[in-house]
């Protein structure tokens, strides 16, 4: 959405004009009867509009003025105080005060406007700005900054949409938890956002990175060639050494392809991952035994 349009500057003096040259240059006699009802409309329809109580005393002002200067300008009309040069004077110095404050109120009332418009356009620029926030939250992990479950499942509709193939990477951290015990929260969230920097590192091009909850994690590979995948967790093993060995923790990591045939239910792709995940970790916990 653009910017709500401010009146220039141009337009005001323009207006401001107006109303000068109507009350200092000479005009006959019915042109100067309608210039002066008009001028009275004006300033009472403006009376009806909500500006506050100070312009709207300023517009009072101007009222009573003008109004004052359009009646000694009837009297002077009577024969009979034709002559009279209180009356003679009176009309335009009233009409001409009456014109000043008119615009003096015209350009205050711009003003107010100007300076609502701006902060319409302020609370606009927030309004957006916090959007953005609530949409970012929405689809991203607070801890990690990677994206989360929500954001997942959009983007299983994206690859269905588009007929997209490739594999799903279902990563967990073994004995996560006693981590937390033994080294405290802090540390295990620590845990997490090593975790969360070393798939970011080490996923191929084109890969995407999400946290779907706990120690959890899903990296969307983009090919489904099965060299690649296997020299990817090869990898990725090696830059966890050091973090795994600190902690004294393990990753297992389960496979399974996505392709446009089983887009459309991606909770069985996930446990099938999480499936062949389990069956490694089982695995890895036998050769240990």
């Amino acid at each position: 959405m653009n910017n709500v349009s401010q009146l220039p500057m141009r337009l005001i003096i323009i207006v401001c004009i107006g109303f000068l040259l109507s009350a200092l240059i000479p005009s006959s006699e019915s042109l100067e009867v309608l210039t002066s009802i008009i001028t009275l409309v004006l300033i009472m329809m403006l009376l009806r509009e909500d500006f506050g109580m100070e312009t709207k005393s300023w517009l009072i002002l101007a009222l009573g003025t003008y109004s004052l200067g359009v009646f000694a300008d009837l009297l002077d009309e009577i024969p009979e105080l034709g002559n009279h040069k209180l009356l003679n004077n009176a009309d335009d110095v009233f009409m001409h005060i009456g014109v000043f404050l008119m615009c003096f109120c015209f350009i205050k009332i711009l003003h107010q406007r100007r300076t609502l418009i701006d902060s319409l356009n302020t609370q606009v620029t927030k309004a957006r700005d916090l959007e953005s926030v609530l949409s970012r939250q929405a689809l991203q992990d607070e801890l990690t900054g990677l994206l989360n479950r929500r954001s997942l499942f959009r983007r299983f509709d994206e690859m269905a949409i588009n007929h997209q193939r490739g594999m799903l990477a279902y990563i967990d951290i073994d004995n996560f938890k006693q981590v937390n015990d033994r080294l405290g929260h802090s540390r295990g969230d620590e845990l997490l956002v090593i975790t969360a920097n070393s798939l970011l590192k080490t996923a191929p091009l084109g890969s995407r990175s999400y946290r779907i909850g706990g120690d959890e994690f899903i990296v969307l590979l983009p090919s489904d060639d099965q060299q690649m995948c296997d020299e990817w967790i090869s990898e990725l093993y090696d830059i966890t050494k050091n973090i795994r060995e600190e902690y004294n923790i393990g990753i297992s990591v389960g496979i399974a392809p996505y392709y446009p045939g089983n887009l459309s239910d991606p909770d069985s792709i996930l446990m099938q991952a999480d499936k062949a995940m389990y069956t490694e970790k089982n695995n890895k916990n036998r050769e240990k035994a």
